[in-house]
């Protein structure tokens, strides 16, 4: 993949890696991915309610659950299975990676590989499996990760620093949200910059 490459035969033009901007299409995909986030943080109140164990991880697939039903017609099979299970198995892995690194109280060095691995193995398997547009540059895929890293350093900071859990359902709710809520939205955006248009 080449920096400045030339888009779908319907975008013929250059693309620099350096515009942060989405296009039409981006927005639109980046619409279903907000959906999907809603969908996410319902699922989250709902095993948060009934305490399941990592019910945070085996949620994910809510977060694309939109994106891949508008999509139903275009290669659902594999949107489904980089969105539900590669997604899922990401956030496994990257909650497991952080799981074992200790003397960092605050959060920041946990929070950036977990973002980073959550989100780069993400970017990764959309590569692997050709949902990423014509022209999608490994330079923007590189920041985009480091972007997620940085984002949730941030949230994992914030989760750790303020508030309490275990004073009501509401705050049980809310802590979590501080990690997931701008972590998937900064995902949802980068993911927008780097699929293919919707069909």
């Amino acid at each position: 993949m080449s920096d400045i490459a030339i888009l779908d035969d319907d975008e013929r033009e250059y693309h620099s890696p350096f515009d942060l901007a989405l296009n039409p299409a981006a927005l639109e995909t980046f619409k279903w991915l907000v959906l999907g986030h809603v969908l996410y943080v319902i699922g989250l109140a709902l095993v948060v309610y009934f305490h399941v164990p990592n019910g945070a991880v085996w949620i994910t697939p809510l977060f694309g659950l939109p994106f891949v039903w508008h999509e139903r017609h275009h290669r659902a099979a594999v949107k489904a299975l980089v969105f539900f299970g590669g997604f899922t198995l990401m956030h496994y892995v990257a909650l497991m990676t952080v799981s074992g690194i200790s003397g960092d109280g605050v959060g920041f060095l946990r929070g950036f590989v977990g973002g980073a691995i959550g989100g780069g193995g993400c970017l990764l398997l959309c590569a692997i499996f050709g949902l990423l547009r014509k022209g999608s540059s490994l330079t923007f895929e590189a920041f985009g990760t480091v972007l997620l890293g940085a984002v949730g350093s941030f949230c994992l900071f914030l989760y750790l620093t303020t508030g309490a859990s275990g004073a009501s359902f509401a705050s049980d709710v809310i802590q979590p949200l501080k990690i997931y809520t701008p972590w998937q939205i900064a995902f949802a955006y980068v993911l927008a910059r780097v699929l293919r248009p919707l069909s």
